[in-house]
């Protein structure tokens, strides 16, 4: 046997050695993560391709490698400039760890503790409140309590907002759609946008927001929910409260893979054509399987990479056409009812989703611009992003503005 092949069989030892169930043998007690596999996943390739390459020909290894770099010198090229790009990039994540085991430190500890858990899992929604129940919400940053909430869930599943005025005088509701920031996260009932909804504008306010919901959830909402059997009101306004993050739960991004999406509803453009596929695991299952492994990658979590990591055409025009068919559906059920998309504050597609909304003739109030939610009387807490009480206070007034001004 030639030396060419001896090199091969020693390269595919080392590489038959160099797998998961050796790491397991020889560290039992250290957990292997996705991101490893897939890094061993890829060496693996790289071995494969050199193992294959050598064992072609029965050679003399030095004359293997000429007649490599003689017939074949680009791909050889491309060949050595992934594998030392493969290695860099392992030695940035190494490095990572290392900086994270040893060295980093948190500015604060925070926590949050649920009691019964936030949500379930639904094979239509992804996720939905427990049903008729109080769920409490405890915020502890450093040992000290920021805030603990009581959250009473009706037999719908929606949060309870209490009413503002006698059931005579209602005439038409303003049911509320998204994600935290419509829920109220956080805040008590006397504090979220539907309950300013109802006592400012005299729409009974029906809270179906739900947190970590995007944009699709409206929809399947809609779709799926006869609203008729849920609320007493004949005729009212649906408000979708927009934030900039929908698009990337919209999408299944790495970061909203790896946080809580993972089930969500997956939905897709064929041609013009809304479909949805099961859930983003279901529906994608490699792409989310592979987001997820990248997300335990500490290069990529020091620097909180998201892929895609912008908003494209492509991801407005779904959203477009997630939206186009959410006002139909809601329209189905009440044809004299109003659907209004609330862009909140600091939005920086603002301009973008305008002009999806535009063309899909879908009534907007942009509230990009209204104030800065990063503004301390506007946050919960400085240490996370929930708006507080004066936030909704302030948009309920402008909305309230709104659809006085723009009778349908």
């Amino acid at each position: 046997m030639k030396s060419a092949r001896i090199v091969a069989l020693i390269a595919f030892a080392f590489g038959f050695a160099f797998n998961e169930w050796a790491f397991r043998f020889i560290f039992p007690l250290q957990p292997i993560d996705s991101f490893m596999r897939l890094m061993t996943l890829i060496l693996d390739g790289f071995i494969a391709v050199f193992v294959f390459t050598f064992l072609w020909r029965n050679t003399a290894a030095t004359v293997r490698v000429k007649q490599l770099l003689a017939d074949h010198s680009r791909s050889v090229a491309i060949f050595l400039g992934l594998f030392l790009a493969y290695c860099t990039f392992l030695a940035v994540e190494f490095s990572c760890r290392y900086y994270f085991k040893h060295y980093y430190k948190a500015p604060y500890s925070a926590q949050t503790y649920w009691e019964p858990s936030a949500v379930e899992r639904d094979s239509t929604m992804g996720s939905i409140l427990l049903r008729d129940t109080v769920i409490s919400h405890a915020y502890v940053v450093n040992d000290s309590l920021i805030y603990k909430q009581y959250y009473r869930i009706d037999e719908q599943g929606r949060r309870i907002t209490p009413k503002t005025k006698p059931d005579s005088t209602y005439h038409q509701f303003a049911m509320i759609t998204g994600c935290s920031f419509a829920f109220g996260y956080g805040l008590n009932a006397h504090q979220t946008l539907g309950y300013f909804v109802d006592s400012l504008v005299g729409k009974r306010g029906y809270n179906y927001a739900v947190s970590g919901y995007g944009t699709q959830q409206t929809l399947e909402l809609l779709r799926t929910r006869n609203l008729h059997s849920e609320i007493a009101e004949q005729n009212g306004v649906l408000i979708h409260l927009f934030i900039d993050d929908h698009i990337k739960r919209l999408i299944g991004s790495r970061r909203l893979i790896k946080l809580w999406a993972r089930y969500y509803p997956f939905y897709y453009l064929d041609g013009d054509d809304l479909k949805r596929d099961g859930s983003f695991w279901s529906g994608r299952h490699w792409q989310t399987r592979l987001y997820r492994a990248i997300s335990e990658s500490a290069f990529i979590g020091l620097f909180d990479i998201d892929v895609p990591w912008h908003v494209t055409d492509g991801h407005l025009k779904l959203f477009g056409a997630v939206i186009r068919e959410a006002k139909s559906e809601f329209l189905k059920q009440y044809p004299e009812g109003r659907f209004v998309v609330l862009i909140g504050p600091n939005s920086e597609l603002a301009s973008r989703i305008v002009e999806v909304l535009e063309e899909n003739d879908i009534q907007f109030l942009d509230c990009s611009n209204l104030l800065d939610k990063e503004k301390s009387q506007y946050k919960i807490h400085w240490t996370e992003g929930h708006p507080s009480a004066k936030y909704h206070l302030e948009i309920a007034d402008t909305l309230n503005v709104f659809l006085n001004n723009n009778q349908h």
